[in-house]
């Protein structure tokens, strides 16, 4: 597998600018749809126990239990696990990729659906993450990833490819330093990856933003 532990080196040095930017509400995107996109998703099938996987500061996990949802986050930065225990409620472990994938366990599993909020970064350590959370699901029990859109690359000009990209804290505000790689997949080879992995995708929503009326993200539910 390639090595992307630069990703992970990334968001430890910049756990504390992360922390900064949601707490202030400084990303335009989350406060117009993504974040109730990837709500709203998981509520339309209510399941009962939900790992929120790459759970950050614990927002979404702390949202979902308002909804009676049993939720449990975890994440490989332990920094951004510190901050979500501290805002409290919830059960938050700290668990990185590598050691899913590896077959560590996970408190609270098997759950009935997990949710990967704009967490899947990688190339190589997506489409084996996703092959051992399989194990993780109960049956009958779903995937939501919410991810980036093609269209925001491709309006860029950039060419609808899938491929490597670097500035992975492009727009923010704060003092980001060390900027990770992210592989952007088209929607055609999101497909593609589902059906090699054994997955039917249920669902697909387009989140757009209200102002613009272009696509903000894509939200895939799969199972």
């Amino acid at each position: 597998m390639q090595d992307e532990t630069h990703i992970l080196q990334s968001w430890a040095r910049n756990a504390q600018n992360w922390i900064q930017s949601i707490d202030n509400q400084e990303i335009e995107s989350r406060k117009l749809a993504t974040n109730r996109a990837i709500v709203d998703a998981i509520l339309h099938y209510r399941p009962k126990k939900v790992l929120d996987l790459g759970c950050g500061e614990g927002w979404l996990t702390r949202e979902l239990i308002t909804h009676g949802i049993e939720a449990i986050g975890a994440d490989g930065t332990a920094a951004l696990i510190g901050d979500a225990r501290q805002k409290g409620p919830g059960q938050f472990q700290v668990r990185t990729y590598e050691e899913i994938i590896a077959g560590q366990p996970l408190a609270g599993q098997p759950f009935d659906a997990i949710a990967i909020n704009f967490g899947l970064f990688g190339k190589e350590s997506t489409e084996a993450l996703l092959a051992a959370l399989k194990e993780r699901l109960l049956p009958g029990g779903r995937i939501f990833i919410q991810t980036l859109h093609p269209f925001g690359l491709a309006e860029q000009g950039a060419p609808y490819l899938s491929h490597w990209e670097t500035d992975s804290w492009n727009g923010l505000k704060g003092e980001y330093t060390e900027p990770h790689r992210w592989y952007y997949r088209t929607m055609g080879d999101w497909v593609g990856l589902f059906a090699r992995l054994g997955f039917s995708m249920q669902e697909l929503r387009e989140p757009v933003n209200p102002k613009s009326g272009k696509p903000l993200s894509l939200v895939f539910v799969v199972g």
